[in-house]
């Protein structure tokens, strides 16, 4: 069994959630953030800049792709605002949509459910080790990305068994497809803590992921695996990271016991001899 020939994750739409949790001064009413916050996580809605976002993601898709009828399969997160945005990527007349609940957002437990200065001072052990250690924190009542990422690697057994050499579209959120980007690309930790820091990779409201096992440049060269990569940024094309264009992966890699040791020296000993 093999990968679908084809992969495309959407992160969704800008959400009301999006507005209050990115800054503490985020000029919503009070009253109105503190309704947000209290709300589910799963129920957000888009603004509505996250809809016009869903519609330039469509418009992409239509010109490139030739829409999203043209997948064998298409998945989407529960979660409300997922839902939405698939709703606008692939028009009201389109059918085929499948839920599944394990490529919904990273649980953010009720760590997530305060403005970010308050979550400095309500968990600051929990937001310091965020920040020194976001691959393997886990959030207070949530989850870690290895909890994430474990229920990406279940997806991918199903994607295995179900659609490959196949077309598939998923629509998810940035946690998710930020694990998925993990194993697909045969990430170290730190390796993936470098490109979650970079800006440049920033996996934006409605920017598309595409892995592919076909060749862009030789379609009778279709990989085993997943083999190349791009990111598009529908909504301004211009900033979509490596110009848009299709990178080629590394092959899974094995290490010697000199490349370990190589690798252990980015991060220093602390005790020297019997100390």
């Amino acid at each position: 069994m093999a990968m679908p020939n084809d992969l495309i994750f959407a992160r969704h739409g800008q959400s009301e959630a999006n507005i209050v949790q990115k800054s503490d001064d985020h000029g919503v009413d009070p009253s109105v953030a503190l309704q947000i916050f209290a709300r589910p996580d799963w129920q957000h809605r888009l603004t509505d800049l996250g809809i016009e976002q869903a519609l330039a993601a469509k418009a992409w898709i239509d010109r490139e792709l030739g829409g999203l009828a043209t997948f064998d399969a298409l998945y989407a997160s529960p979660f409300v605002r997922t839902r939405e945005t698939a709703a606008f990527m692939g028009g009201e007349a389109l059918e085929g949509w499948t839920y599944d609940d394990r490529v919904v957002e990273r649980s953010w437990g009720v760590y997530g459910k305060v403005p970010r200065a308050e979550q400095r001072s309500q968990f600051p052990l929990t937001a310091k080790e965020k920040l020194e250690n976001p691959w393997y924190t886990r959030l207070d009542g949530g989850e870690s990305m290895p909890d994430v990422y474990g229920r990406f690697r279940d997806f991918q057994g199903t994607l295995h068994r179900e659609q490959a050499g196949k077309k598939v579209f998923v629509v998810s959120h940035g946690d998710f497809i930020n694990a998925a980007r993990y194993g697909i690309e045969r990430l170290t930790p730190e390796e993936w803590e470098r490109l979650d820091s970079d800006p440049n990779y920033t996996l934006r409201n409605c920017m598309l992921l595409h892995y592919t096992r076909v060749n862009p440049n030789d379609s009778n060269d279709v990989r085993a695996k997943l083999h190349w990569r791009r990111y598009i940024n529908p909504v301004d094309i211009a900033t979509s990271p490596d110009g848009g264009n299709w990178v080629e992966l590394p092959e899974r890699r094995r290490f010697s016991g000199a490349e370990l040791l190589q690798q252990v020296e980015a991060f220093p000993r602390l005790l020297r001899g019997n100390e």
